[in-house]
């Protein structure tokens, strides 16, 4: 039998050391700063500079010791967490939870995190860019005052599904129960928009299959199995392009993947 959230939860016990060295901050921090770190069901914030403790805290969405909880770092400073079936959004630099979404109908289960950018990156113009064709594409922040900047887009993938959460709200969007993905874990993965922030696409791997949505609709642009094995018995599946990987590379995010479905011919 499933234990409930609120049963998870208790196995949390606190017996972290508050002696803990914490940072003396002297004015503001930036994001840039901070190296976030979760250990079962508690959160930390440290400062990358030297490791001293800014913040700690228990993981919105609650579960035990033994649980993986993801972490997402926004481009506008959230931090966005994920496990036991839910998903929450936290202030980056106080660890104060803003909303916790406890996404009815998608289980108990780990939950990979991401979040789409909250401004238009268009590619750089041909000329500046380097002729090495070794080199990822590179983009640069639009300042045209007359983009469309709706709300970030948080997806959640976990049990075969995966769900669209309004940044600043906490509200679903949209579910997306993958066909053919049975109950493995997705994985999500995005890359910037060069033009309308509605066309922004989000690939998702679960099972055998490679599922192409709009972010913002959940609209499925395309779907296809990526290996034709009869006896599948699953195992980690990873996404990679070449923006996601160079930002892997930059540590511009904090990104957690779970294991699902490999598939492999």
């Amino acid at each position: 039998m499933l234990k409930s959230k609120e049963k998870q939860s208790s196995f949390c016990n606190d017996n972290d050391d508050d002696s803990f060295t914490s940072a003396n901050i002297q004015g503001p921090l930036k994001s840039e700063d901070i190296l976030v770190c979760s250990i079962g069901c508690k959160i930390f914030a440290v400062r990358k500079k030297d490791g001293s403790r800014i913040w700690k805290a228990d993981a919105p969405t609650g579960g035990g010791m033994n649980e993986v909880v993801s972490v997402f770092i926004t481009d506008n400073d959230k931090l966005i967490v994920g496990g036991g079936g839910r998903t929450a959004c936290m202030n980056l630099f106080t660890g104060e939870k803003i909303w916790l979404n406890k996404m009815p109908g998608c289980g108990y289960d780990e939950v990979g995190v991401i979040a789409t950018t909250s401004r238009v990156l268009p590619p750089r113009a041909q000329n500046e860019i380097r002729t090495d064709n070794d080199l990822p594409p590179a983009y640069e922040e639009s300042s045209s005052s007359n983009q469309s900047k709706p709300s970030s887009v948080v997806i959640s993938c976990t049990s075969g599904k995966c769900m669209a959460i309004d940044m600043a709200t906490g509200a679903q969007i949209w579910l997306f129960p993958c066909p053919k993905g049975g109950y493995y874990i997705p994985v999500a993965i995005l890359e910037p928009v060069s033009g309308n922030m509605s066309e922004q696409k989000v690939y998702v791997a679960c099972g055998k299959w490679i599922y192409c949505l709009q972010a913002r609709t959940g609209i499925l642009e395309w779907s296809k199995p990526v290996s034709n094995m009869v006896q599948f018995l699953g195992g980690p599946v990873t996404l990679a392009t070449a923006w996601s990987s160079r930002l892997s590379a930059e540590s511009h995010t904090a990104f957690s993947q779970f294991p699902v479905a490999q598939a492999e011919d």
